[in-house]
């Protein structure tokens, strides 16, 4: 799932990795005016805008009632933490099973993703900036073992 907005455009028109992977997601909700009025431009109207920030709390709102589980990775030292902690104090039903922080070298990427399948989340939230984000996703898209995968800028903000 993405949420593209003017600037994810702008840098996928230089990123072809990047471009295929915004092409080929399950998901795509449009994060900014830009994309609703490039979308009126070329005829391809959208219902409407839906930035990430609205989508996380929409996927918890409904987690929480429907017994989902997330994991969060993304963010340096505590903030995966304290993302926890403040989604956990929105939403006292939800279950955020685990997180780990974001910046890892990539010879942990396998335990990181060991540790995910491990607690066998629905919601896998990743916020690590785009499109790093986005391409450590599509990377790992066969071995995360995930209902979906998103990529978040704030978690931590709502």
């Amino acid at each position: 799932m993405v949420a593209p907005n003017v600037e994810f455009i702008m840098a996928a028109q230089k990123d072809k990795l990047f471009f295929d992977i915004l092409k080929t997601s399950k998901l795509a909700t449009p994060d900014s005016i830009g994309v609703i009025i490039a979308g009126k431009l070329q005829k391809k109207l959208f219902k409407e805008r839906i930035p990430g920030q609205s989508y996380l709390r929409k996927v918890f709102e409904v987690g929480e009632k429907e017994g989902w589980t997330f994991y969060l990775l993304g963010g340096a030292g505590d903030i995966p933490k304290k993302a926890k902690e403040h989604l956990e104090s929105l939403y006292p039903k939800v279950k955020i099973v685990g997180y780990h922080e974001g910046f890892f070298e990539e010879d942990s990427e396998e335990k990181v993703i060991e540790e995910i399948n491990s607690l066998q989340p629905n919601v896998l939230f990743v916020a690590m900036g785009a499109p790093r984000q986005e391409k450590w996703i599509y990377k790992h898209r066969d071995e995360l073992k995930v209902d979906i995968a998103a990529g978040q800028r704030r978690y931590f903000r709502l």
